[in-house]
């Protein structure tokens, strides 16, 4: 099943992460590997808005500060300590992730959320 909600994976993130996600139907791109590789917090902020992507981050610091001044698709933070990127890591965050889609627990247009 696809998934209706759409992710971009922040840098952090590796392109496997987007691509477990991908192989459970999900529409995913990660910023890690692509044109945004290395691009300020406010332009993936901005490619993600253009794309209605849900921001995955765990970068909370600058992007609680962005999405006050800007509308957005919406931005889910993640805490690196309980979610971390690790090998093993990789593929319980991916897991959670699904969950959170599948379970309609993401944020939405304006709204941030963290990963529970």
């Amino acid at each position: 099943m696809i998934s209706r909600v759409q992710l971009l994976l922040d840098e952090m993130y590796p392109a496997a992460l987007a691509d477990l996600l991908r192989e459970r139907g999900h529409d995913v791109h990660a910023v890690s590997g692509s044109e945004l590789a290395g691009s300020d917090d406010a332009a993936v902020l901005d490619a993600a808005t253009a794309e209605h992507r849900c921001l995955v981050t765990e970068n909370v610091r600058d992007f609680a500060v962005l999405t006050r001044h800007a509308g957005h698709a919406g931005v889910l933070f993640v805490h690196g300590r309980r979610w971390p990127r690790t090998p093993a890591g990789i593929p319980r965050l991916a897991a959670a992730l699904h969950a959170a889609i599948a379970q309609g627990r993401m944020p939405g247009k304006d709204d941030i959320g963290w990963l529970s």
